[in-house]
């Protein structure tokens, strides 16, 4: 198997990095989360220009036809530059499901607009007490003359803030449906929360929230199945987001390092901080490897791509923190300071840690697989028989 990149793709990782490196620097990333939205539409649109919201999306659907490896590719770059604009929220996760369960009108209709970046979505799934299990929803929908009245909570919906559109779930007949809401829906409050690493979040309240009947995406995959998909596909991004922070977490720390003066020498000449970083050049290349993986599992079979995300995620989940921890200690006190970003790559990676599934959440589920022995002796990326 050739896992290098093609030409086409490493054109697209240098030029996202090139771009965020010119456009989105540390102090505007600081200006736009101290601001009152937390959003810069510049930078949306641009991202649009670039043809990055386009990405993952079938020709057909006016997209660009781009696969997992080429989200992975945004995202390490996205993960670099502690990008705080919902391209994983509302692109990757909201957006695959409307392709995925979207009518050929719904497609067209909501596709359209956020392709070109005048129209934001996010997903309405999580509650309070749904944890990992995605099925433990209490929101519901009752039919009405018109359609459909929706009624629960969402807390803490990922890029809901920013959104001009939720798709909500609820239960419908006793199964998961989800349902398309405008964000100004009579009947739907939405509070803006702001999270540990400076993104924002909302949490909905839905109080018999009118919908039409076409609001219902009612695909022929079944809705749960597709969420669990969807949120599998965010996880491997989410690891490749991951990646790109500890790199960049690497990179300041070895700089940082050679510019120390201890004793009359850099930091860099003692060899016990040289074995330090070793360590941490190891950990970013086994979470490398474990992203890699987790990308090329999400088209697989459920029990292949399960091994292949919850894998990466919960390896990820332990080898991150350990990076994140040994870079504040090698900078001391500057690792705190609000002038250097290696405080809020730490915030971004506790976060991740603790999106879609907790570190602990995915060693169980990944366990869960890999006790079928056919499955653990079995290859990586094909279904075992």
């Amino acid at each position: 198997m050739d896992l290098n990149y093609s030409d086409e793709q490493l054109l697209l990782k240098e030029s996202a990095e090139r771009f965020l490196k010119g456009r989105y620097d540390f102090e505007k990333r600081n200006t736009i989360i101290g601001s009152e939205t937390g959003f810069d539409a510049g930078i949306w649109s641009e991202m649009a220009d670039l043809g990055w919201l386009a990405l993952p999306f079938a020709e057909e659907n006016g997209g660009l036809g781009g696969g997992a490896v080429e989200i992975s590719l945004i995202m390490e770059a996205i993960g670099r530059a502690l990008v705080v604009e919902p391209y994983l929220a509302s692109i990757i996760l909201a957006g695959g499901l409307v392709e995925k369960l979207g009518s050929a009108d719904q497609k067209a209709e909501i596709l359209g607009g956020l392709i070109a970046g005048t129209s934001r979505l996010a997903l309405a799934h999580a509650e309070r007490q749904t944890g990992f299990d995605l099925g433990n929803i209490t929101a519901t929908a009752m039919k009405s003359a018109d359609g459909y009245t929706i009624s629960g909570k969402k807390p803490l919906v990922p890029g809901g803030s920013f959104a001009d559109i939720f798709l909500v779930s609820a239960t419908f007949d006793g199964t998961v449906k989800l349902f398309v809401v405008a964000a100004d829906a009579v009947g739907l409050t939405s509070t803006q929360v702001k999270l540990v690493d400076g993104s924002r979040a909302s949490d909905l309240v839905l109080d018999n929230v009118p919908v039409p009947a076409s609001a219902l995406l009612d695909g022929a995959a079944d809705t749960l199945d597709e969420i669990e998909a969807a949120h599998d596909r965010a996880n491997a991004a989410l690891a490749f987001e991951a990646v790109g922070i500890m790199d960049a977490l690497m990179d300041a720390t070895v700089a940082y390092t050679k510019e120390r003066v201890q004793f009359g020498k850099p930091l860099a000449a003692f060899q016990a901080l040289q074995h330090r970083m070793a360590e941490m050049a190891v950990k970013c290349q086994e979470a490398r490897g474990s992203a890699l993986l987790a990308t090329l599992s999400v088209d697989a079979p459920r029990v292949t791509r399960i091994r292949g995300v919850s894998g990466a995620r919960a390896k990820i989940g332990k080898v991150s923190r350990s990076v994140a921890q040994e870079a504040i200690q090698l900078h001391g006190a500057m690792g705190f300071s609000q002038e250097m970003p290696i405080g809020a790559w730490f915030r971004r990676l506790y976060a991740i840690e603790n999106t879609f599934g907790t570190t602990a959440d995915h060693l169980k589920r990944y366990g869960e697989i890999v006790r079928d022995p056919a499955m653990l002796s079995g290859s990586l990326l094909r279904e075992p028989v």
